[in-house]
């Protein structure tokens, strides 16, 4: 049977470490039913997140499992989790209230990693903490995508912003796994700048391969498109690799280590440069997506990938390529990532429209879609995005009408929980229930001179987005324990 997620106590238990010690840490917890839950006058949207969150929940697992806590995050019915579905999971899972099984799973694929397999780890490990054999037999025949490790890596850097947890940053397991991969890692994969555009296609290999055997073939797999013959690099990777060097730097940057953070976003934006001078083509102004061993480029799938990961930086291809991933259609792997992805660049319609249609569509049980609608939901249409590196909470309604209201209540950021709730797209109202004191960033669509905080007004700042949304933004603080409400104003 099925041994579904319970939060019915009033702490919960962090591992720290490798699996060698643990430490309590003492947070308030809330009944799972009273976690994370959204309402809205608009009642498909409410619908919506219902579904998802029901959907989402019954994935996630206690801690009776030999793998202590986890949520699938993989085909269904294969009782496990991999590291492309976890990296893309996790912010859905953190808004659920899952953060130990975030951090306990983040950990299985960290602690895993090795030489013997030539610093991967296991692509993919079940509730009896093995690798899964659909994707494992031994350290030499296994399947695995080398954007792994950077999405990995990356996601931690977003657990961090989201939790605070400093083990992200510092515990020896962790840091051990980001070093080795970008290290050892991209040297035994021949990933460096001067190296992804002429590297084989198979590296690596075991003395008796057979190109007749996926676990030989696949082992090393040079983008997270599995199917297209002779690929050797995958923009999509391209895309990853900054992400993770760019994640690095961050944390480097944070821990006062100004050396390596230089170092690492150096390498990010050595990607990006490639990205930037050989896989976008001018005359059809979009990307491309897969480079041969003939060397040659092709098309196919990726591009979404370079907009998750921040990887251009150039707004007109940005916009090309939105345009370009709307004209097609897409898996519901892709699809589950739009909804968050469009309310961030500004693309309000279409990103409802995912949002609100992906319950209905083929797949829609996979678990990357519901954990997306929640994340879409809650960082898109909400617009809070908590920044633990920065002590900030970001505030933006992106309901597509004055008269809809929306409320997601008890989020859980940082060491306790925060509340939103938007009147329209003119007022929101934000409740702190976390131990410290936090800078509220609050963003209103549109250009208003003025917003109004608890009877002050503010002078704003404007800033608009890719698709050309101006909004306008003030940062107060406030303080732990404290609600306070903003409106635009017009007053002079």
């Amino acid at each position: 049977m099925m041994r579904h997620l319970l939060l019915l106590g009033t702490t919960a238990l962090l591992l720290s470490g490798c699996g060698n010690s643990t430490q309590k840490a003492v947070i308030e917890k809330l009944p799972q039913e009273q976690i994370a839950v959204f309402v809205s006058t608009d009642k498909h949207l409410e619908n919506t997140y219902n579904w998802a969150r029901k959907m989402a929940l019954s994935y996630a697992h206690d801690g009776t499992d030999p793998v202590g806590y986890w949520y699938e995050a993989a085909l269904p019915q294969r009782e496990a989790f991999c590291m492309r579905d976890v990296s893309h999971q996790s912010v859905g899972a953190q808004i659920l209230g899952l953060s130990v099984h975030n951090k306990n799973m983040f950990r299985k694929f960290a602690e895993n990693i090795s030489e013997s397999k030539d610093w991967c780890t296991y692509w993919e490990i079940n509730r009896y903490d093995k690798p899964a054999p659909a994707d494992y037999t031994n350290d030499k025949e296994f399947w695995y995508n080398l954007n792994a490790n950077f999405d990995v890596i990356q996601a931690c850097w977003k657990m961090y912003e989201w939790t605070g947890d400093k083990d992200y940053l510092t515990d020896s397991c962790f840091v051990n796994f980001y070093d080795k991969s970008l290290n050892e890692y991209i040297s035994r994969w021949k990933l460096q700048p001067e190296n992804v555009m002429s590297r084989p296609r198979y590296m690596n290999q075991p003395e008796n391969f057979d190109q007749n055997n996926n676990f030989h073939t696949c082992r090393g797999l040079a983008s997270y498109v599995e199917n297209f013959r002779g690929l050797t690099m995958g923009v999509d990777l391209i895309a990853t690799l900054y992400a993770g060097f760019n994640a690095s730097s961050q944390m480097a940057s944070l821990l006062g280590n100004k050396e390596k953070a230089e170092k690492d976003i150096q390498m990010a934006l050595a990607y990006r440069d490639i990205l930037e001078k050989e896989w976008w083509c001018e005359d059809s102004a979009y990307y491309q997506t897969f480079w041969t061993e003939d060397r040659t480029f092709h098309r196919g799938e990726g591009v979404p990938f370079i907009l998750w990961f921040g990887a251009t930086d150039n707004t007109n291809r940005i916009q090309a390529s939105v345009k370009d991933i709307l004209s097609k259609e897409w898996n519901v792997e892709n699809m589950s990532a739009f909804p968050a992805l469009l309310y961030r660049l500004g693309y309000l319609k279409e990103a409802y429209t995912y949002l609100t249609e992906l319950p209905q569509m083929n797949r829609s049980e996979y678990p990357e879609v519901s954990y997306g609608v929640i994340e879409g939901t809650v960082c898109g249409v909400m617009g809070v995005v908590p920044s633990a590196s920065e002590n900030t909470i970001s505030t933006c309604s992106r309901l597509t009408s004055d008269t809809l209201n929306a409320e997601i209540r008890n989020l859980p950021v940082l060491d306790g929980y925060v509340s939103v709730k938007h009147t329209g797209c003119i007022a929101t109202e934000i409740e702190n229930n976390t131990s410290q004191e936090l800078v509220w960033k609050a963003a209103f669509m549109g250009q208003y001179p003025q917003v109004k905080v608890d009877g002050k007004l503010y002078q704003t700042e404007s800033c608009q987005d890719v698709y050309g949304n101006v909004y306008s933004m003030v940062e107060v603080k406030l303080p732990s324990g404290k609600k306070m409400y903003a409106q635009v104003s017009d007053e002079k």
